[in-house]
């Protein structure tokens, strides 16, 4: 690694406060808000947007079936279904958490939109069939999980997709650990979100980290694409077994 690339601090048995399922439940609303409003102004929703974009192209079908993993307070699967609204598409979305708590404000913030249904559900260990969805999203939430599980969820994605999936998330980077402390420094005394948004950065995967995983996955038609404010987006065409 360079100065400027970290080694990734990752450690199974040290978890992000946001994962602990006794979080202060304050707390973890007031980051859900943090994430909610980074995701809008600092590339999140632009990034999601972009690759859609990419995966849609060419589509003819006005209904799209999306699956986001990790979803938190559901402020992307929100945000895409008001977009398809915009744009005369019925997105629907079955936005998936295995945080209780999380799970409580994803429900309550989505309780005016019957296109998103809210699951409960382990990454790691998927219950749906096969193609079951067009679109499978993971955005801000792979680096939660080990390369090994992260690798695992990487093949997921492409074998419920029907069309394609969409990884979005922190490019690892010193600059970018420093940036976000910085902001986050300046912007709010939460606990929860000085220590979480400093150390999700650090254990992020670089962009050739992610390639590599994907082509360990299997995965031969994928593409990686540098976003601002340090993320990138994964972009991968289904495959069949049949091609792996």
């Amino acid at each position: 690694m360079s100065f400027l690339i970290p080694a990734r601090r990752y450690n199974p048995g040290i978890v992000e406060m946001i994962d602990n399922p006794d979080a202060d439940v304050d707390l973890l609303r007031d980051e859900l808000k943090s994430i909610r409003t980074i995701n809008r102004l600092f590339g999140g929703f632009t990034a999601v947007r972009r690759g859609m974009g990419m995966l849609m192209d060419g589509m003819k079908n006005e209904e799209i079936s999306v699956l986001d993993l990790g979803t938190g307070s559901a402020d992307l699967p929100v945000y895409l279904v008001q977009l398809g609204r915009r744009l005369k598409r019925n997105i629907h979305i079955t936005a998936v958490d295995n945080h209780p708590r999380v799970l409580e404000v994803a429900r309550e913030r989505t309780r005016e939109f019957s296109e998103i249904t809210i699951e409960a559900g382990n990454l790691l260990s998927l219950n749906y069939p096969p193609g079951a969805f067009d679109i499978v999203i993971c955005s801000l939430t792979l680096h939660h999980f080990s390369s090994e599980g992260a690798i695992q969820i990487i093949r997921s994605m492409n074998l419920l997709c029907r069309i394609g999936f969409l990884v979005n998330d922190l490019d690892r980077s010193r600059i970018a650990a420093w940036t976000t402390k910085c902001y986050t420094h300046l912007t709010t005394r939460n606990n929860m979100t000085l220590n979480d948004s400093y150390l999700s950065v650090l254990r992020g995967f670089t962009r050739n980290e992610i390639l590599n995983m994907a082509r360990v996955a299997g995965l031969q038609n994928f593409g990686i694409h540098r976003q601002p404010f340090f993320r990138f987006i994964l972009i991968g065409k289904h495959q069949s077994d049949a091609d792996l």
